[in-house]
């Protein structure tokens, strides 16, 4: 039997490349189609001494193992050796020095193979040590699996282990397998190769901040998209986005990215469920108004978040997403419904941001219509109410004044309103109507503590213009009396 080059354990395992052929292993023989056996291993035995590297227990499963080498105790004549060949080889050495690999002694050999004990170049780069080379692009994801779906390895740096298998579930990870597409993201164009960084680490491509420009490297790339169809505006519009605004330029961690709604290892495209259900994972109260819903109750093919509010090109949500400053094309009730009974719209009406409005399905004559516009004054009148409080105590707070009180009521009216606002993804007039009066009510007594403030300021600045006046009027009568004084005493 010919010998294999790395541990595997049962024979599921092997099937998964050498039932096809992937990655350039070789096919099972058409005489085996009658073996039985539940391990290869029992005629095919690994030709090379094989460190504490296994995976343990990965008895079933698409589990991939890690590269069979020989231990190095401690030796690494991979970088010894090429920090010395020339500047590239040098840079590549430094930087997996460096890495997060690097500081954690995992060598050359865990990803290359070979024997890192001998500087000899015939040894150390043998096949009967395991040298693999530069791992095939289509394998890469394999090659970090090995290691990175080892519970007991990844242990000690409470890492996850399920990446891999997220992977291989993810839009990328099919179309590598199941298609050799070759051109999909795999970990080194995220992570990097030798410079592998942590996660948290600011200067990582994987870092939050960093995250949008990273995807972007790929799908912004006109060439790279087009025989995946996929438009690669998406950057730019994320970037004037309410999300992109506040992770680009307000540095908020919190405000998410594409890895928030795609998925990273389980990167999921746009019309996924996934994808489509994502924003209550932080927006949770707006989704349980949102389940209370008409919309909601349509079931898959009702309204969504996106239909309203977009998706890489979110805006700041505010009244305006009401209705149209000019009505659209006409539409009747049988645009949507045939009959009573039944519904249908269709989702490219919403694909401008300018239409994602209210009135594009419940058009003017529409028996919502009237709800619609209740809605929207209860929220734009709660605003207004709200913001000349805000002004009112700015004012205040500008003059010198304590405005602590105002202060507190405005921050009741304040939840009061982002509650109204939530809440109208319910589509009940009477819940958004309460929490709208209840804003409006605290902002109006926040007013009048404000106002009151600058009242007695105002009387008492008129009260001191006046005591300055009278002393004034004082200094001039006793002006007036001295000179007099002095003229009689010249006479």
């Amino acid at each position: 039997a010919s010998p294999i080059t790395h541990t595997l354990i049962g024979r599921s395992h092997c099937l998964i490349c050498h039932a096809t052929g992937f990655g350039d292993a070789t096919k099972v023989p058409a005489d085996h189609s009658d073996y039985t056996n539940e391990t290869c291993q029992d005629c095919h035995q690994p030709t090379v001494e094989v460190g504490p590297m296994p995976l343990k227990g990965a008895a079933t499963g698409a589990i991939p193992t890690p590269i069979a080498h020989p231990p190095g105790d401690g030796a690494n004549s991979c970088y010894d050796c090429h920090v010395l060949i020339d500047e590239k080889h040098a840079k590549l050495s430094e930087d997996w020095r460096n890495s997060v690999h690097g500081k954690a002694d995992v060598s050359c050999a865990d990803c290359h193979g070979g024997d890192p004990r001998t500087d000899e170049m015939n040894e150390s780069m043998a096949p009967e040590a395991g040298f693999i080379g530069v791992p095939p692009r289509l394998l890469i994801p394999d090659v970090c699996g090995g290691c990175h779906s080892d519970v007991d390895r990844m242990r000690p740096y409470n890492l996850p282990t399920d990446q891999y298998m997220k992977y291989i579930t993810s839009v990328h990870g099919r179309r590598l397998r199941e298609r050799r597409d070759s051109k999909v993201a795999v970990c080194v164009d995220c992570h990097g190769a030798h410079d592998v960084k942590k996660a948290s680490d600011p200067s990582a491509a994987v870092y939050p901040l960093n995250v949008p420009e990273l995807c972007a490297r790929c799908h912004s790339d006109t060439t790279l998209m087009a025989p995946y169809g996929i438009p690669t505006n998406q950057y730019e519009l994320y970037k004037a986005s309410v999300h992109g605004k506040a992770l680009l330029e307000k540095q908020d961690l919190g405000a998410a990215n594409c890895a928030s709604c795609h998925g990273s290892h389980a990167a999921q495209p746009p019309d996924s469920p996934e994808v489509v259900n994502v924003c209550g994972k932080c927006h949770s109260a707006t989704e349980n108004y949102y389940k209370e819903s008409r919309h909601a109750k349509i079931g898959e093919g009702g309204p969504k978040c996106v239909t309203c509010h977009g998706d890489h090109d979110i805006p700041k949500p505010d009244e305006r997403l009401f209705i149209h400053a000019e009505q659209p094309e006409e539409r009747r009730c049988t645009t949507c419904h045939l009959n009573e009974k039944t519904y249908r719209w269709d989702k490219s009406w919403f694909e401008r941001p300018e239409d994602r409005r209210c009135d594009t399905c419940h058009h003017e004559g529409s028996m919502i219509m009237p709800q619609v516009l209740a809605l929207r004054t209860a929220l734009m009148e709660a605003s207004e109410v709200y913001r000349q409080a805000q002004q009112t105590i700015q004012e205040a707070k500008g003059r010198g004044m304590i405005v602590e009180e105002a202060e507190a009521k405005l921050a009741e009216a304040h939840t009061s309103l982002v509650q109204a606002r939530a809440a109208l993804h319910t589509t009940k007039l009477p819940t958004v109507g309460d929490l709208a009066d209840a804003a409006k009510t605290a902002a109006t007594e926040a007013r009048e503590i404000a106002s009151s403030k600058l009242n007695e300021n105002l009387f008492h600045r008129r009260a001191m213009v006046v005591a300055i006046g009278v002393i004034f009027l004082n200094v001039a009568i006793l002006a007036t009396l001295k000179r007099e004084l002095d003229q009689e005493l010249e006479v």
